[in-house]
This record gives C-alpha cells, structure tokens and sequence, in this order.
C-alpha cells in the first residue's frame, strides 16, 4: 500500500480521495505551507497532492519516498521540474477540470466593467449618489475590442461565451494560426497589435520559464489611450512594478486581479490592495462545487493510474514523466 498525502485542507475532508484510491493509497492529510512544513509531514510519503505548495528542490531531495507529484491544478509552476527529474519524481497536473468556470469568471469581468456595476454600486452606495453620469466613458459592448493574451481552451471558451455579442475579438498566441481563430470568429495578431488595438486584454498564458514577467513595461508603453486588464493565469506572468506604474499613468484604467505575484499576499501593504481601480478576488476563477470536486476526482485519477502502471492515462506534464 502506497501512502499519499494531501497539502491542502477541505472542509469535507478526505472522504473523496480515500473512495478514489482505496486498495491503492493510504491518505493522509497534512496542511503545508512551507518547505520545512512539507519536509516534517511527508517523509514516508509516495505521492503528494499539491496545489500551490512550495515543491522546491529542498523539499523533493528531502523525500526519500517520493514517486509522483500530483498536481491538483492546471498550473504546475510551484513545483521545481529539473528536481523533481533529477530524483526521478514524476509529475501530473490536471487539463480542462475548470475550464468553464474560468472563462465565466473573465466573461463575468468584461460585461460587469462594460456596465461599471462596480462603480456605479460603490457610488450609490458610499458616495450617496443617484446619477448615471457617473460613468460618462461607457460604450456600447459591440464597438469595442476584446483580446485574449494566449489562445488555449479556456481563451476559446471566453470567445464562445462572447460570440453573440457582436464584440471584435483579437487573439495573440505563437502556437495558434489563423485557421483555428477562424473557428471561433478571433483575429489572430501578434502581441504588440493586441495592446494597440483592445479595450480590455485577459491572460491566458501559463507561468513557464520563457514566460515569466512576459507582460510588462513595454507593452504597456503601446497602449494608446487605455485598457482594461484581466489576469486569471498568474501573477508571475506579469511584471507587478511595471503593471502599477501602468494603472498609475492611466494607461491602465481598471484592472480584475484574481492572481498576484505572491499567492498569499499581505493586503495590508500590498500596493494593488485598496485601489478604486483594481478589482481583486482570492484566486477563485477556478472554483465551483463541480469544479472543486472533479479536480480532486482526476488528481486521484492520476495517482491511481501511476501505481498501477496505466502511465497512458496519465496526464504528465511536459518532461514529467519520470518512470
């Protein structure tokens, strides 16, 4: 019998995991946040059930157990890929679990700002005010420009979700051409057109090494008038300084955080917190009660599919695969 450890905490316990990989793994859960919190809970541990937990180097060379990180998440990035091959770790994450709910929460965003619910909400309610001229720079939803940082599914789904509207829809991503965009009635641009010509920008870019601080300063510095900015992916994506500087300078008019470079950031200095522009949620575009339960559902998917040497129905991530 294998052991495996979950790192992070639901309410509903391990009831889920422990039906999922019954005669496989024993479960165990250990709620870590740090390197030595993963260390000190895990050192018999097999298999880890991460999400963002730090899985540095440190900690994977210190567990002499190890076999599998399962990813419970479509990002892997908290995890240290060339460790992990160096101990022979193999690593899983998760592909479409929450898709849908992703793309809702950008869809979500771009309609309530072309709306200013937020802002006419807070006016109404803090400032006592009854009056649509609040919001003057509001424009019809289909004479404006909306482009998708990266075109995976959960872009192609936010082009679906907006396709009866009318709206123009750009996208930018190296991998895709045009016949795909054409499925989802998208202009395919390169990068630079998408920050000269769109209203509102949402990410759908994946933090990897080539990746990390894509987004900054510099296209910023195309933006003609300003724009609205949607970042769902991650926070490492984009230069944090540089995203500032850019609301600062109004290039950036609002922007819909549901990531920040540190996953858990301090609110009361953290200088994106408290802004009347920056709307800020808790890294819940992911989450529903479905999306929550079949993420777990397909985390232990992993697990039973490795131990039982099914490694073709493992979803590894790139270079994960360590047997």
């Amino acid at each position: 019998m294998y052991k495996a450890v979950r790192l992070f905490r639901y309410q509903d316990g391990l009831a889920l995991e422990q039906e999922a990989l019954k005669g496989i793994c024993e479960v165990e859960e250990h709620v870590c946040s740090t390197e030595e919190d993963i260390i000190n809970s895990c050192q018999d541990a097999h298999t880890l059930m991460a999400v963002f937990e730090p899985l540095t180097a440190k900690v994977i060379r210190s567990l002499p157990n190890l076999k599998l990180i399962a990813c419970k998440s479509m990002g892997y990035n908290y995890v240290d890929l060339e460790a992990a091959k160096e101990c022979g770790v193999s690593v899983t994450h998760l592909k479409n679990y929450c898709v849908n709910e992703v793309a809702d929460y950008v869809t979500a965003c771009i309609l309530a700002h072309n709306k200013r619910l937020f802002a006419f909400d807070r006016s109404v309610r803090v400032d006592k005010k009854w009056d649509f001229s609040v919001c003057p720079d509001i424009r019809r939803f289909n004479c404006e420009t909306v482009g998708l940082a990266g075109f995976g599914q959960i872009a192609r789904e936010v082009a679906k979700n907006l396709s009866g509207f009318g709206v123009r829809i750009l996208a930018a991503d190296p991998y895709i051409d045009q016949s795909v965009g054409d499925q989802y009635g998208v202009e395919m641009v390169d990068m630079e057109t998408l920050f000269k010509e769109c209203d509102y920008i949402s990410l759908h870019i994946p933090l990897l090494d080539g990746t990390e601080h894509l987004i900054g300063k510099e296209l910023f510095d195309l933006i003609p008038d300003s724009l609205v900015f949607i970042n769902s992916a991650r926070g490492g994506v984009v230069v944090e300084e540089e995203l500032i500087d850019a609301l600062d300078q109004g290039k950036i008019s609002y922007a819909y955080l549901d990531v920040l470079t540190d996953e858990y950031p301090d609110l009361e200095t953290h200088p994106l917190a408290n802004r009347e522009n920056v709307i800020l949620t808790p890294h819940i575009a992911f989450y529903s009660q479905e999306s929550g339960r079949d993420g777990r559902f397909q985390c232990c998917e992993n697990i039973r599919n490795f131990f039982t040497e099914n490694y073709d129905q493992c979803l590894f991530v790139p270079g994960g695969k360590n047997i």
